[in-house]
């Protein structure tokens, strides 16, 4: 897994959300705040 060091700008990806819209992390640029969370083996 690559890690990225504090204050890289992440890669831009886009996901379904729980609606199964898709969702891209550019929909948020200029936001001030993006929370991310991956909950692992909870599915």
């Amino acid at each position: 897994m690559n890690h990225l060091a504090c204050r890289t700008e992440a890669p831009l990806f886009s996901l379904p959300d729980c609606n199964g819209t898709m969702v891209s992390l550019a929909d948020f640029r200029g936001r001030n705040t993006v929370l991310l969370v991956f909950n692992r083996g909870f599915f």
